[in-house]
């Protein structure tokens, strides 16, 4: 934040408050988040929409941006690895032959065909296996009537 004390101050306010005030607006603030939002307040990458040194909340803010990709990206790995967890628990589950007692009505269609069209374009119940990509029909009964 010493950086950011060559940027001209609104007005002349008490230097320890001022001081107290940035502390708690930075608060759980990481150092690196503070020191590319000095950059980029300095290079006039930042939102602000002027010259003069940041309030509390401006900078609090600015530091906020400079997490997001961080926290989003560290978001989708603790979901990613959750449902690997969830997942591993189920593998223990016995498989089900989804396509069992359905017709074949297509191969080779590729996620793009299946979810633009293709669910359109087949009978409701269909059923499209990714590894295939084969589209199966609704699920028939045993004397070969839809269910």
């Amino acid at each position: 934040m010493y950086i950011l004390s060559v940027l001209p101050a609104r007005g002349a306010t008490d230097p320890n408050l001022t001081r107290g005030v940035y502390l708690k607006a930075l608060e759980g603030v990481t150092r690196h988040s503070l020191e590319v939002a000095t950059d980029n307040i300095i290079k006039g990458h930042s939102s602000l929409e002027h010259g003069f040194m940041p309030s509390p909340p401006e900078l609090r803010r600015e530091c906020e941006r400079v997490m997001k990709p961080i926290n989003d990206s560290a978001r989708y790995v603790r979901e990613v690895d959750q449902a690997r967890a969830e997942a591993k628990g189920r593998k223990h589950s016995s498989p089900v032959d989804a396509t069992r007692n359905r017709d074949i009505l297509a191969v080779n269609i590729d996620h793009g065909t299946w979810t633009t069209t293709g669910k359109r374009t087949f009978p409701d119940g269909s059923l499209w296996e990714a590894k295939t990509g084969t589209i199966y029909g609704p699920k028939q009964s045993v004397n070969g009537a839809p269910c």
